[in-house]
């Protein structure tokens, strides 16, 4: 192959590495380099639930245990008209049909077991069963649903139930240290509380017999 020859086949690359070199720095002149503090800065937050419970609990202990109405004033008000009832003492909505109260009850400890305080309360109707949940029944989702925590506030629906899940924790813990988990030692003590109650309206005869469910925010026993 003559010199000539060579030099035409060689011009081509040269101009085609010379627009591969020009592109290239134009992606270079145009591309913006993070350092790695800003990278992190646009990374979102990992979602967790567990810290995300301690947050809404605390609120939730904070905001209701401030001025909570007195668990007699309650009750009778709700069996005379329960959406008086709720106006009057600021309800929280929980679902349809479904509200809560902020409340507090000051009585003692007639029956008592590992699942559950059964209270006698000054301003309840003597025979309604007031019942302090401390196992199983201890209900964090509702604690979340009214810290105005909604589904869309969590990655899905794992984590969402995630939440309610380490709520429940939560208030175990606390009730557990405040029975010393010897609940039944406590029938005849004196009790003070501070927790939230649902009511679900219903159109059936019995409403003002039904037990009273406390979830209990804070809980002191020999008040």
């Amino acid at each position: 192959m003559s010199p000539r020859t060579q030099h035409k086949k060689l011009i081509p690359r040269l101009i085609g590495a010379g627009a591969l070199l020009l592109l290239v720095i134009a992606m270079l002149l145009n591309t913006k380099f993070l350092t790695p503090e800003e990278v992190e800065a646009l990374t979102p937050d990992q979602f967790d639930p567990q810290e995300t419970a301690e947050e809404l609990y605390a609120s939730v202990q904070s905001e209701l245990t401030e001025s909570p109405a007195s668990l007699g004033e309650v009750t009778s008000a709700l069996d005379e008209d329960p959406e008086a009832a709720a106006e009057e003492f600021d309800a929280y909505a929980v679902s349809e049909g479904t509200v809560a109260f902020a409340v507090t009850a000051e009585g003692t400890v007639a029956d008592a077991t590992a699942d559950n305080l059964i209270l006698a309360v000054d301003g309840v109707t003597e025979g309604r069963q007031i019942v302090v949940p401390l196992g199983t029944a201890l209900d964090g989702n509702m604690i979340r649903d009214i810290s105005g925590f909604r589904f869309g506030d969590a990655p899905g629906q794992t984590d969402y139930q995630r939440v309610g899940t380490e709520i429940s924790a939560l208030l175990r813990a606390d009730v557990q240290e405040a029975v010393e988990e010897d609940a039944e030692s406590l029938i005849g003590e004196d009790v003070l509380i501070h927790g939230v109650m649902r009511y679900v309206a219903t159109d059936a005869e019995g409403d003002d017999e039904r037990p009273v469910i406390i979830q209990p925010l804070n809980l002191e026993v020999g008040s």
